[in-house]
């Protein structure tokens, strides 16, 4: 192992919790919260609020109008009405349900998109988009080297996570076929500034909370962000607040408040 790295986690032991779905997550202690909500769980969070609209949104990816966004939205709000009715008691019955309904949309999977994960956390939306994604560049920067935490770490239906986790601490790179996963070691606004215009297709805007890790939440963010991404493109995120939303919209992003989350689209 790189012993910089291992330096640099050195008595950040992860204080594990366990989600609805029996997966786990963690809490950090310098933000106050969560990765994860609970009453999901840290695999269904990342399932319903970022991978599976990601998924829908590439089968309009091409075709994306004023017409089309009207009909992708109302494509996440009948997920979120079949998941929430077809609810149980049977956790990996739900699972299964998750994951039906992100083959379902394999089919729409071909183009090459990139995808700004902001930011790594415990890495659940970048290693479930490397597994559900055919041809991506996921660019994920993470401030705290939470990566040595990892290598042991119990992921719940992710496949070769351990794989992912070794060739990030050795290189920050991960590489697999059309797919590539960039471990950015450091803040998010520094990176972000670094990227050309119009770059990114989706961004999955997953942060701690607007009060503890506002500078990823104010119009400044926003409008940094809208630069970077490409026309027709989107933002997942958990955030409902009536501040976030207006901070998205003043940065030119037509904005959806779902059940589970938002979702700003830059048209």
């Amino acid at each position: 192992m790189n012993e910089s790295l291992l330096n640099d986690s050195i008595n950040k032991k992860l204080h594990i919790v366990q989600g609805a779905d029996l997966s786990l997550s963690a809490y950090n202690e310098k933000y106050k919260q969560s990765y994860h909500c609970k009453s999901l769980g840290a695999y269904s969070e990342s399932m319903i609020k970022h991978i599976l609209p990601a998924l829908v949104f590439l089968k309009y990816f091409d075709s994306l109008d004023s017409i089309n966004y009207n009909v992708f939205i109302d494509e996440i709000t009948n997920i979120n009405t079949f998941l929430d009715s077809n609810k149980s008691d049977d956790i990996e019955s739900n699972i299964m349900k998750i994951e039906t309904l992100a083959k379902k949309y394999t089919e729409f999977n071909n183009s090459k998109i990139r995808i700004l994960d902001i930011c790594f956390g415990l890495g659940f939306n970048a290693l479930l988009a490397l597994q559900h994604f055919k041809n991506v560049e996921i660019y994920s920067p993470e401030i705290d080297m939470i990566l040595p935490n990892l290598l042991d770490f119990n992921y719940k239906n992710i496949k070769n996570s351990n794989i992912v986790i070794n060739e990030l601490i050795k290189n920050r790179i991960y590489k697999e076929n059309e797919k590539i996963l960039y471990f950015l070691h450091g803040n998010a606004l520094d990176f972000i500034v670094s990227f050309e215009p119009n770059f990114f297709n989706i961004v999955f805007q997953d942060a701690f909370s607007k009060e503890y890790n506002g500078e990823l939440w104010n119009l400044s963010y926003f409008q940094k962000l809208y630069k970077i991404m490409a026309k027709n493109s989107i933002i997942t995120t958990y955030a409902k607040a009536k501040v976030i939303l207006e901070n998205a919209s003043k940065s030119s992003f037509k904005t959806f408040k779902h059940k589970h989350g938002s979702i700003f689209y830059k048209s």
